[in-house]
């Protein structure tokens, strides 16, 4: 039996033949099939590095960039706390490859109010507080020292105008502020306990007690390598509705 000739089919209009469009299609579902399954970054790597290398070219922040940045956030109504031998700190908290600032801040005597109002263009949080649903809502007495951590966006990171997304935190401005960077912090203690960490770590004192603050979704959370036992639950609370970026 002679074998059976397989025809090929010509397209009148593009000349292509049909066999060839379907392998270059079984191709196309093929290779975009391998990527989900794989799971396709969001970001190239080749993206990242660029991120990461822009990052790491822009100048030390001073003080009168902070000054700016906090300004930008809080109007008037809350200040850099310069009484202290290091109010602020740069790295990438939120791990997004754009660079933050961490500073220690003072809420004005006469615009206490405005630092209390029901909708604030912040998010303001207690790391060391309860995390119930029904908890007290927090407030900002006159005495309080807080820690601002405000997100960086693009390229300029937190120096960019639209960089306005800001953690507030009480009961966190400690001393000896640092920056942790996360894969030299990862690496110093792989035979410990470590949360899911997203970005770079700050470093400080707060009470005696020496630990790191990191970001955590909704919140920034405290970790202490000795008492660690695993992540805060999840949560939205007074102010999410605030991110943005």
């Amino acid at each position: 039996m002679r074998p059976r000739k397989v025809g090929v089919t010509i397209s009148p209009v593009l000349g292509i033949s049909t066999s060839l469009l379907m392998s270059v299609f079984l191709f196309g579902c093929s290779t975009t099939n391998k990527a989900l399954v794989e799971g396709a970054p969001a970001v190239s790597a080749t993206a990242a590095n660029e991120a990461k290398a822009s990052t790491n070219n822009l100048p030390p922040p001073d003080l009168v960039a902070v000054k700016e940045a906090v300004k930008r956030v809080f109007k008037n109504s809350a200040a850099v706390d310069t009484t202290r031998d290091r109010s602020f700190v740069a790295g990438d908290f939120n791990g997004d490859l754009s660079q933050d600032i961490a500073v220690i801040v003072k809420p004005e005597a006469q615009r206490l109010a405005e630092m209390n109002e029901e909708y604030p263009a912040w998010i303001l949080r207690d790391p060391f507080g309860s995390l119930e649903a029904k908890s007290p809502r927090l407030r900002i007495a006159v005495d309080d020292v807080l820690l601002a951590i405000i997100h960086g966006y693009g390229t300029e990171g937190w120096r960019d105008p639209q960089a306005t997304q800001t953690f507030l935190l009480k009961n966190a401005a400690g001393s000896s502020l640092e920056t942790r960077s996360l894969k030299e912090f990862v690496a110093a203690n792989q035979s410990k306990k470590l949360p899911q960490l997203r970005g770079d770590l700050l470093a400080e004192s707060i009470q005696d007690k020496t630990g790191y603050l990191y970001f955590a979704d909704a919140t920034y959370a405290w970790y202490d390598p000795e008492t660690f036992t695993g992540e805060p639950p999840k949560r939205r609370g007074h102010g999410d509705q605030k991110m943005r970026q």
